[in-house]
């Protein structure tokens, strides 16, 4: 690319087409930075009525990258797809709404191969679990990889598009989306594979810890845990989005470290608040206490708070539910700043340890949602 181009001392067709399509302004103040991108995207083969349709989208920048995301080969409709992969069509627009995506327009070729292979998992698994239950699955892995595409679209424009936006680096940014589909992506894939399995071996141990018997509606007996960060929306009032941004990646990193290093598994996470699960009441009384500790110590956290509660619960669509979670969620909004709540369960099957625990009361509480009035402990670590 020469200077005289770079300029605009020289206008060629190629950049009159480009101001003609309301892509390129040779007055604008970032005329230098835009045109090096135009060029850049147009040698990577896009051609002016996507990069205009891009800019339209507000998403020039990212265009490349995203492009790339579509594997090669015939473009099919949601139609073709299902006759491929042997699905009823309404089955497949089913599943599709399931993993968390509209209706495709009827004649929209948004789909490949791989998407027929994807239908067909699909159609093994109905016919071992049931249509039913692969609904559920396709909700479940629609939402984990959204929250996985999320992420990662955020941490890319937070730390790489917004630095060099402010330098006017357009071409670098795009180059880093193209690099991040094309290089880190594969690996990425196989990380969350290996991720995955790991995953599935721990759980599985988990079942074989709680002597869990199997049973149609998964119930087994569980330690479910709540745990909040106390006065969190007054804090978030008074923050700016840098500082309320390191509390939450302070609250996030002690709660998610300290939750797994004790053996048991975040469910998942609720604004300001985590809730955790584990077959031992002892672990989780004991990561309670580590929590509440870790929240202490660090000078940008509120108190921490905890509700603890012993009991079968179902376990469903990697979530819990039943009478003993609505108590630890309970519990733990009664709790005061950096205090512990737990069920007389929980008081009852550690009470004995003296050397470890100290349980306060109990005291009988009044809970929403329970018809008699609850007694509950609170629960602190023998120095």
């Amino acid at each position: 690319m020469s200077d005289e181009r770079l300029d605009g001392d020289r206008p060629t067709l190629e950049h009159e087409t480009l101001t003609h399509a309301g892509l390129y302004d040779p007055d604008a103040p970032d005329a230098v930075a835009r045109l090096a991108l135009l060029e850049y995207l147009l040698g990577l083969g896009l051609s002016v009525p996507e990069l205009v349709q891009a800019d339209d989208e507000q998403r020039i920048l990212s265009v490349a990258a995203l492009n790339r995301l579509r594997p090669e080969g015939e473009r099919l409709t949601l139609s073709e797809v299902a006759a491929r992969a042997d699905v009823d069509e309404s089955t497949a627009a089913r599943l599709w709404r399931a993993a968390g995506f509209p209706d495709p327009r009827r004649h929209e070729r948004r789909f490949s191969g791989r998407d027929v292979e994807m239908f067909e998992f699909f159609r093994l698994m109905r016919a071992v679990v049931g249509a039913e239950r692969v609904v559920q699955l396709v909700r479940i892995i629609g939402s984990a990889t959204a929250s996985m595409a999320e992420t990662e679209t955020a941490l890319l424009r937070s730390a790489v598009e917004a630095p060099l936006a402010d330098t006017q680096s357009y071409v670098k940014i795009a180059m880093s989306y193209v690099a991040m589909v094309t290089e880190m992506f594969p690996r990425l894939s196989s990380a969350a594979d290996t991720l995955h399995r790991h995953h599935l071996d721990t759980i599985g141990r988990r079942y074989s810890d709680a002597g869990a018997s199997p049973s149609r509606t998964n119930t087994v007996d569980l330690a479910i845990g709540f745990a909040d960060l106390s006065g969190y929306t007054s804090l978030s009032g008074r923050l700016d989005a840098d500082a309320l941004i390191a509390v939450i990646d302070a609250f996030e990193t002690i709660a998610f470290d300290v939750i797994a290093g004790a053996g048991a598994n975040v469910v998942k996470r609720i604004g300001d608040a985590v809730m955790f699960m584990t077959p031992a009441p002892g672990v989780a009384c004991d990561l309670a206490l580590d929590l509440v500790d870790a929240a202490a110590a660090d000078a940008q956290l509120p108190p921490l708070r905890v509700g603890l509660a012993f009991g079968p619960v179902i376990v469903r669509a990697g979530d819990v539910y039943g009478p003993f979670v609505n108590l630890a969620a309970r519990l733990c909004a009664t709790a005061a700043p950096g205090n512990i709540v737990v069920t007389a369960q929980i008081e009852g099957r550690l009470g004995r340890l003296t050397d470890r625990y100290r349980f306060i009361g109990p005291e009988h509480l009044t809970l929403a949602g329970f018809a008699e009035r609850v007694p509950a402990f609170c629960v602190e670590r023998i120095a």
